[in-house]
């Protein structure tokens, strides 16, 4: 799925060569955002209604939820109470029947979630279960009984969804006394049955009369209400959330009357998506957009915010998108927003991964600068469609990837929301990055490593006795080199290495029990200093000018190839072959900050810098010789910092004109967009790979203290 994205996003989210008409953006005082007709998962299960599911029933019994320990809350706002484990934010996810049977569960993170909420038990309009549908097939499997046991484990809640099937079924279940008592009742009997941990509430009912006062609002304010109070009464820790419309606190004559809830509702759950049905009908577009419109994420936000206390809101987010078919000439290429020719068509992240995957004629990608989203277009045959829909138009499609649900984390960490959710598990298609994205966002907090630094770290892993170390290196407020150690376990603590040095390191180990220290010193000539396993040597001059700090990479044994800004602003490379050092070697370019150099595999060494433009440069040296210089985006505020945990991976890390830290990599078909990864940077980062997948960012903070953030890419 990764390898369709191309366009380069800035962090003013500007994409070149690509340009939209900005849409109009509604007043939050002012508009009334009316209840759908179909609520999202109503409409989403009923796509599901002829899924050919086959469960096998329950034979095991189920463990207890296991505790998770809290961890520290990260650099920032507090976390909200919802912390659990490693996570800095609940991360609530839906679990439909229809991914059980597929054992997609056996591949989720469930050390990324907080949550799974069953979707759950249908409640008929009496209040009573249905016992005859697929849902409630899966409530009785050892697909279930396998879930609930995977998350108990991890230390994650599992709630049952009781849901209705339709508005007016919600509409009759909430208006009856009797209907409502019958449900609670058997929620809590399901509750207990499972051993579980709380209940969701899917009732997306309506108001009959729009605009007034319904007594359908007044029946699930009140089944909310009794709900709450019999299971907060048998089960005190257990949480009792509901998801609502992403329009729902606009006002207050919808189905939902979000300050009525508040009381009685540990969370809401906001199912902020199919926001295009109401936003443009007839057209196609984002589902779930940032900005503009009428409906969106950072308005919806903000209006449950003036309604609901932080730590009682969800983001949720989709896993899926929306295909139309937008024109049936061939030789006519449609624009964005274009009208659509018929409904839209639901597609889960992973089927459109696979979609493109298969090669569609003429598939070309964007990015949406208002709705921060994805949307791609092809043509589809009327035969032979590698897309298997056989159209004979083209198609545009609308969706979230890594990059925009990021955005979208943001949004929640920004405004210290309670977390975020998703709809739903399963949907991914097993695709790493969205988990790796939750995990960015949410399971990495900022851990302090002490110190006072005078300009940015650097950081090494080397093999030291047979176990993966990382060194950090800084240049100490008394000008010395100052070093500590990471074992894989615990912090050394900072010792001196002595010197005088006028810019911050770089270090590098080319072989086990072997690390290389590089920096300028008071005659700004460059010195070299080495640990060999057992001590540390003196300090070797090797000549220069250098008008910035250096960097060293190795791509072999015995081999270091140092780089640095000369007097002249342009890129100046000396290397060492295992015999000795050669002279200095102009790279040309004009840089202004220290560069950052990395090597991925033999013969090869990047070499990353910002240039007067203050974007990222790139330049490489492969078996064919050097490259040009290649523009990689972004408006930089400090030197790059790089690291590799594999061949033909990259990963780029900057301080951005806001100060905090970002991040783009090459996953080895393209280069990604810009992610935000929070924090204060005050000068250069750091990167160090100690094994593949796992990267420690180090940076110098507000505080001029060291800060480490440990980064995992699924």
């Amino acid at each position: 799925m990764r390898r369709h994205l191309g366009a380069l996003l800035t962090f003013s989210g500007i994409i070149a060569g690509v340009a939209f008409a900005s849409p109009t953006v509604a007043s939050a005082a002012k508009v009334q955002m009316m209840d759908p007709a179909i609520g999202p998962h109503i409409a989403d299960e009923a796509r599901h209604a002829h899924d050919q599911l086959h469960f096998s029933p329950a034979s095991s019994p189920i463990v207890p939820r296991r505790t998770r320990s809290a961890l520290a809350a990260p650099l920032g706002p507090s976390a909200p109470a919802a912390s659990v484990g490693n996570l800095t934010r609940e991360v609530f996810a839906f679990a439909p029947y229809w991914a059980l049977s597929a054992n997609d569960q056996t591949n989720w993170k469930y050390n990324l979630l907080s949550t799974l909420a069953y979707f759950g038990i249908s409640v008929n309009v009496d209040g009573s279960f249905n016992t005859s549908d697929s849902s409630w097939a899966g409530w009785n499997s050892q697909n279930l009984v396998d879930m609930i046991n995977r998350a108990h484990t991890a230390g994650d809640r599992v709630v049952v969804v009781i849901k209705a099937t339709s508005t007016a079924t919600a509409n009759a279940i909430v208006s009856s006394e009797t209907s409502r008592q019958a449900a609670i009742t058997n929620t809590i009997s399901a509750i207990s049955a499972k051993s579980l941990d709380g209940v969701n509430v899917d009732f997306e009912g309506s108001c009959p009369s729009p605009g007034t006062a319904c007594a359908e609002q007044a029946g699930i304010t009140t089944f909310m209400n009794e709900l709450s109070s019999r299971v907060h009464q048998q089960w005190p820790n257990a949480m009792v959330s509901i998801d609502t419309y992403s329009g729902s606190a606009s006002w207050d004559q919808g189905f939902f009357n979000i300050a009525a809830l508040e009381p009685y509702v540990d969370a809401f759950f906001i199912m902020a998506y199919d926001m295009v049905f109401s936003n443009m009908p007839g057209q196609a577009g984002p589902q779930a957009p940032m900005n503009g419109w009428t409906y969106n994420d950072s308005l919806s936000v903000s209006q449950y915010l003036g309604k609901a206390p932080a730590s009682k809101i969800i983001l949720g987010v989709p896993y899926y998108g929306y295909t139309w078919s937008v024109g049936s000439n061939q030789a006519v290429r449609p624009g964005a927003y274009a009208a659509a020719s018929g409904g839209a068509n639901s597609r889960t992240y992973g089927d459109i991964g696979t979609c493109f995957a298969s090669g569609p004629n003429t598939l070309a990608t964007y990015w949406d600068t208002t709705a921060q989203s994805p949307w791609a277009l092809w043509w589809s045959p009327a035969t032979g469609d590698p897309c298997q829909g056989n159209y004979g138009a083209w198609r545009e499609v609308y969706y979230d990837d890594a990059t925009s649900l990021g955005i979208k984390y943001d949004l929640v960490n920004a405004n210290n929301l309670r977390g975020t959710g998703m709809w739903a598990l399963g949907y991914d298609g097993n695709a790493p990055e969205l988990w790796s994205v939750l995990s960015v966002k949410f399971a990495a907090p900022w851990q302090p490593l002490g110190g006072i630094l005078t300009g940015g770290p650097t950081a090494s892993t080397s093999v030291t006795t047979g176990a993966t170390r990382t060194d950090v290196f800084i240049r100490g407020q008394d000008n010395q080199l100052w070093h500590q150690v990471f074992d894989g376990t615990t912090w050394s603590g900072w010792e001196p290495l002595g010197g005088i040095i006028t810019a911050e390191p770089s270090a590098i180990s080319w072989g086990p029990n072997r690390i290389d220290v590089m920096a300028r010193g008071q005659d700004n000539a460059l010195w070299h200093k080495w640990f060999d396993g057992t001590s540390w040597s003196g300090w070797q001059p090797l000549g220069g000018g250098l008008a910035s700090a250096p960097t060293v990479s190795s791509w072999a044994p015995n081999r270091l190839d140092v780089f640095i800004q000369g007097q002249d602003k342009a890129l100046w490379h000396k290397w060492f072959d295992g015999t000795g050092w050669s002279g200095w070697q102009t790279m040309g370019g004009v840089i202004t900050a220290a560069p950052a150099a990395v090597s991925w595999g033999t013969n090869r060494v990047d070499v990353f810098a910002r240039g007067q433009d203050n974007q990222l440069w790139h330049k490489w040296f492969d078996s064919t010789g050097w490259s040009g210089w290649e523009a990689n985006g972004g408006t930089l505020a400090s030197g790059p910092g790089v690291t590799s945990w594999g061949p033909n991976r990259l990963d780029v890390f900057v301080a951005g004109q806001d100060a905090q830290l970002w991040h783009r990599w090459w996953d080895g078909v393209q280069w990604n967009r810009w992610q935000a990864l929070g924090g204060v940077v005050a000068a250069n980062p750091a990167a160090a790979s100690p094994a593949v997948g796992h990267i420690d960012v180090f940076v110098e903070g507000a505080d001029r203290a060291l800060w480490r953030k440990s980064l995992v890419f699924y």
